[in-house]
């Protein structure tokens, strides 16, 4: 498939994994980290396009050693052209990032790095299973600075057991000191895949609604604008890369359980790395699975994306694209919510209250 324009590269290795997470990761395999990027270059090659926007998360990026990340860089370089002012995103760790490894995605061409932080108290990181602490996020900060970094995204978690307005607040706060250009605020979800789940922890989904209405306000009078459900932007520094995802744009994924969204198809790759390995090595591709969705079926997915964001959705833009319209059940159904207050019309947009953006996924649980 040519002319792809948004690109994810799936970096699986990490240290640990947090108790929290149900990525597909590879904890403890860094010494596969060539054979890995073997066979990333044989399926970037099977690509070509001017990219606009490129992604590489994981796992941990920033485990790569410095060679891997030079590797990298020049595997996806020559492979796609990018566009001028492209947007060139990388996920790094606190504990993982070095001024060698800064310097080297700066020569390269990354011009926006998403940390993950979590938190700024010891005792969460703790709690939550992260290797670093707040003065090795501290440090890691300063040193993107210096490397040059202007565009940097923080996330944080919130929403534990027990965790009080008053302690996230001031956690926050001390997130916002460090003037990033855009913040990702998550809440804590006990996935059945993580030690929380098998560990029976509960989060108190309540509790949590009052904690997210409290960071978005703060969020707002330190000026940074909330334009999607958990993403925080200085003007001018929205991530290119997710907006085009929300508003059902195409993308292809590589590597070990990247999904990919294109020619009106989706498709994905083994989500282990012997599988992923295996698979390249013998035949070429990693693929598993693909499914081609019904045009109805895209646009209500397209819709319910577009309602995280702020900006709403243009229903009628939105038919006419697709060429097709929602059955009258769906209208229905979003009728209900805009009279229950949990959606909104406002200039020809549909958009979700602040009570109904806590409410987002049993919305769109009905409307489908």
């Amino acid at each position: 498939m040519n002319n792809v324009s948004a690109v994810y590269v799936h970096i699986p290795f990490c240290v640990k994994k947090c108790p929290y997470c149900s990525f597909a990761v590879a904890v403890n395999q860094n010494n596969r980290q060539e054979e890995y990027l073997t066979a990333l270059e044989k399926e970037a090659g099977r690509y070509s396009g001017k990219i606009s926007t490129l992604y590489i998360g994981g796992g941990t990026p920033s485990c790569l050693s410095s060679s891997g990340i030079e590797r990298l860089m020049s595997i996806l370089k020559r492979s796609f052209d990018f566009r001028p002012g492209a947007e060139i995103t990388i996920e790094v760790n606190p504990e993982s990032i070095s001024p060698d490894k800064a310097r080297i995605l700066k020569v390269a061409g990354v011009n926006r790095v998403s940390m993950g932080v979590q938190s700024l108290n010891n005792g969460i990181l703790e709690l939550l299973g992260r290797p670093h602490r707040r003065q090795d996020v501290l440090d890691a900060f300063n040193l993107l600075r210096s490397a040059g970094f202007d565009n940097i995204n923080l996330d944080f978690i919130y929403g534990l057991p027990g965790q009080a307005v008053s302690e996230v607040i001031n956690d926050l706060e001390q997130l916002l000191l460090l003037g990033s250009e855009h913040c990702s605020l998550y809440a804590l979800n006990v996935e059945p895949k993580s030690l929380f789940y098998a560990r029976r922890m509960e989060v108190d989904q309540d509790a949590q609604g009052e904690l997210y209405a409290g960071m978005v306000r703060r969020m707002a009078a330190a000026g940074v604008i909330q334009y999607e459900v958990s993403n925080f932007a200085r003007p001018g520094y929205e991530s290119r890369h997710n907006i085009n995802t929300w508003e059902g744009g195409e993308y292809i994924g590589l590597g070990m359980a990247a999904h990919s969204h294109a020619a009106g198809e989706r498709f994905w790759n083994a989500d282990t790395l012997p599988d992923y390995l295996t698979r390249m090595r013998e035949s070429g591709s990693a693929r598993t699975g693909g499914e081609r969705l019904p045009a109805e079926d895209k646009l209500t997915e397209v819709f319910l994306f577009g309602l995280r964001m702020n900006k709403g959705v243009d229903l009628e833009e939105l038919e006419k694209k697709a060429g097709v319209r929602l059955s009258d059940a769906k209208k229905e159904m979003i009728e209900s919510f805009i009279e229950m207050r949990l959606l909104k019309e406002y200039n020809g947009r549909v958009c979700a209250t602040p009570r109904g953006v806590l409410l987002l996924d049993e919305i769109s649980a009905r409307i489908i």
